[in-house]
């Protein structure tokens, strides 16, 4: 009989919204955190069924007693079996059903977190054992208390290429296929089964369920990649996945606030200060399928990113990534820190109650989408403010839902109406005003630089030679880990770059076909981006060539890059301390001058 393996069954539960999948057969109306209606199983005039978008159950308290999950209801409703069940979910939410008459789906996946919960725990030995005495000192000097740190099960992962393999592989029998595929482990180019985790502390990755499906390592050392993940696997998919999630539900089931971070430390120092509902992606931009079960727990969560460039930048790119899946009462709001603080690093400085200030405080998506456009450029110029405006008109209609595109053509053009009557206009008053009302400092984030088309070009060239040369990733991937990019299309491919390079620092990469695993990956918009014909042909010379003289060339490229960078950076706060004339532009201006000295 044909059976569908555990990770599919997770996948459809985690896509198919009960409330989305009861409320297309029956009317329901929200009352407080439920959802209620006539119950589809009995003959009632008063509404007894009651689902739960939190707990995703329903259940009828009008006497029939009919309860369950998203699964039972389809079976139970249109009188399917299991197997149909899921087919038709599997179907309508469009995930490929992984079916095989031989498939023991339920041993393999009992198998994988058997390994996941053996592993999890020899992490958290090494921890609190002699060996782990360093990295627990780190996390102390981090301001976590052992409490938390074993709340959040954090381990230790020991300087061995094979420190974890010997202790669980004799458990199973060391079978090595199996333990592959785990995403714990990687095999040599002489078939050895070596530990993906080597000196780094471990933190693991749980299922909403609250089962370890996977983890992620930080380096103890100056790696070159300081943070890395378990592979996929058919219980893990990086993706799909938000940390803490399990714990941000099991400490409220409907949050008021879910805010989504950048990173573990940052999860968990929230969660020991008393923001006990956040999470984070695992270590790339969030994806829309991040994005649709953070709205399963919370109609508005809050997007915290670091008050650095990275962090805005990576803030509006989630901007864009939420207005195509805009729904009524589905949005975000944006959580500004000051300049180059995260939320760690505001807890260590500032009070809980602070941070609340700020959280209070956050801008609406309408708001941020509107200040990131009008801080661009100064459009006391007519023709800016006509490109200005045709940018809004462009943003607005990425929205598909009609009745909030709508609304959200009604917000700007208010908006557009406050800029006509005020020529001089550089900066949305409104939102001035709202940023004073907490503290200018407290709310201040970069400038967002405008990208010359010399930067775009260099920064794909760049990307093009690694893809094409894959031999210089390993060799240049610490240089290319301190390279900012401004072109925000390339953040995910540089992100896919930078952990392939983590995981194959021991294999010869010189006939890799890098660019046909990175469009396996997902990344198949991002290749046809930067290898536009015109652009491999200008510079075929410096992507394909000798070896010596590719990476003689790769070399300049990277120099050139890094330094007008940096003088771009110089420009830009000479002119932001020309047209303010104050101590802070003084100081920013100071600051990178003589940053760019010393690296001089």
């Amino acid at each position: 009989m044909p059976q569908i393996p555990q990770s599919t069954i997770d996948k459809i539960r985690d896509q198919a919204d009960i409330v989305d999948v009861i409320s297309r057969e029956i009317e329901l109306k929200r009352k407080g955190v439920n959802y209620f209606g006539i119950c589809p199983f009995h003959d009632e005039k008063t509404p007894s069924f009651s689902v739960s978008q939190s707990k995703q159950i329903y259940k009828c308290f009008g006497g029939c007693d009919a309860g369950g999950n998203v699964f039972t209801f389809v079976m139970e409703f249109y009188k399917l079996t299991f197997f149909e069940s899921a087919k038709l979910l599997a179907d309508r939410y469009n995930i490929i059903l992984d079916i095989s008459d031989n498939y023991s789906s339920s041993n393999e996946y009992s198998f994988l977190k058997a390994v996941h919960e053996d592993a999890s725990l020899i992490f958290q030995q090494n921890l609190f054992s002699d060996i782990g005495k360093e990295p627990l000192q780190y996390l102390k000097k981090r301001n976590l208390a052992e409490e938390i740190i074993r709340k959040f099960r954090i381990g230790f992962a020991i300087d061995s290429w094979n420190g974890l393999v010997n202790k669980i592989g004799p458990k199973y029998n060391n079978e090595t296929s199996k333990l592959l595929k785990t995403g714990l482990f990687s095999r040599s180019e002489k078939g050895t089964v070596y530990d993906r985790f080597r000196s780094r502390i471990i933190f693991p990755i749980s299922h909403q369920s609250g089962d370890v499906i996977a983890f992620g390592g930080r380096a103890l050392d100056n790696s070159n990649i300081k943070y890395i993940n378990s592979s996929d696997s058919p219980i893990f998919k990086k993706s799909f996945q938000l940390y803490n999630l399990n714990l941000a539900i099991e400490e409220n089931r409907k949050p008021r606030n879910l805010i989504i971070v950048e990173g573990y430390m940052d999860v968990i120092t929230l969660y020991q200060n008393n923001f006990k509902s956040s999470v984070a992606p695992l270590g790339t931009a969030l994806t829309s399928y991040q994005l649709e079960r953070a709205w399963k727990v919370c109609q508005n969560p809050i997007i915290m990113f670091d008050g650095d460039e990275a962090g805005q930048k990576a803030a509006q790119r989630v901007a864009l990534l939420a207005l195509n899946n805009l729904l009524p009462d589905h949005s975000l709001r944006f959580c500004l820190l000051p300049k180059d603080y995260d939320p760690d690093d505001y807890l260590k400085k500032n009070s809980p109650s602070s941070l609340q200030d700020v959280i209070d405080n956050s801008l609406s998506l309408s708001e941020f989408i509107w200040d990131t456009e009008l801080e661009k450029e100064d459009i006391s110029i007519p023709e800016k403010k006509a490109g200005f405006e045709k940018r809004i008109r462009i943003l607005t209609n990425k929205i598909n839902n009609k009745t909030v595109r709508e609304y959200y053509n009604k917000f700007f053009n208010d908006k557009l109406g406050e800029l006509k009557f005020n020529r001089n206009i550089s900066y949305d008053v409104n939102y001035q005003r709202k940023k004073n009302s907490i503290s200018s400092e407290m709310l201040a984030s970069d400038r967002v630089k405008k990208q010359s088309h010399e930067s775009v070009v260099r920064e794909k060239i760049i990307l093009i030679c690694l893809i094409e040369n894959p031999f210089l990733i390993v060799k240049y991937s610490e240089e290319l880990g301190k390279i900012r990019f401004n072109d925000l299309n390339l953040s995910s491919l540089v992100s896919e770059i930078l952990e392939f390079s983590a995981s194959n620092v021991d294999k010869e990469l010189e006939n890799f076909d890098l660019k046909s695993y990175l469009i396996e990956r997902g990344l198949n918009q991002e290749i046809t981006y930067i290898f536009q014909p015109k652009l491999l042909s200008t510079y075929s010379s410096i992507i394909k060539n000798k070896k010596v003289e590719v990476e003689r060339s790769f070399i300049s490229l990277l120099d050139l890059h890094k330094n007008l960078v940096e003088e771009n950076d110089l420009d830009i706060a000479l002119n932001d301390l020309e047209e303010k004339m104050d101590e802070k532009s003084f100081e920013n201006f100071m600051r990178i001058k003589k940053e760019s000295i010393d690296k001089n």
